[in-house]
């Protein structure tokens, strides 16, 4: 039974690193560092509600100035801009611009790409027999508040 349940975690987690080695590999070729990648990310996904750099910062448990440094270089290739606040021109909210949403969907659409390639070795009723046991497992499980890797609007159908 460890055997087997050893077996299973390492097939998990196999996954979970090829993941994080297709998206690095993304990170790599766009120029960004990781953080920049994330940032970018996170601020698309919320811009919505309206994200100031302190929820990034509370986001990535960094400083205020690390946050400051990744802004930076944001604003600098034109991917993001900070605009005050029409509550309090003090505060200024994040925007991801047109060319920085290209970067985040071509994200998006590489890691959907490289996942869907690896389930390819799954009939569909298989691809639904996994799902149906992952949620299984998941179901009792408390993820931390962490921003997800694709944004429900970004699913694919």
């Amino acid at each position: 039974m460890i055997a087997r349940i050893a077996d299973i975690t390492t097939a998990i987690r196999t996954l979970a690193f090829a993941q994080r080695e297709d998206a690095d590999a993304w990170v790599r070729g766009s120029g960004l560092t990781r953080q920049q990648a994330f940032s970018l990310g996170f601020i698309e996904g919320r811009q919505h509600r309206g994200v100031i750099a302190r929820d990034l910062a509370e986001s990535t448990r960094t400083t205020p100035a690390s946050v400051a440094s990744v802004l930076k270089g944001l604003e600098e290739r034109g991917l993001v801009v900070r605009w005050p606040s029409p509550e309090d021109s003090r505060v200024k909210l994040l925007t991801v611009t047109p060319e920085g949403s290209r970067l985040v969907v071509g994200y998006e659409e590489r890691m959907w790409a490289d996942q869907a390639q690896r389930l390819s070795v799954l009939s569909d009723d298989e691809q639904e027999q996994l799902l149906t046991l992952l949620r299984r497992v998941t179901a009792g499980v408390q993820m931390p508040e962490r921003p997800r890797a694709f944004p429900e609007a970004a699913r694919p159908e």
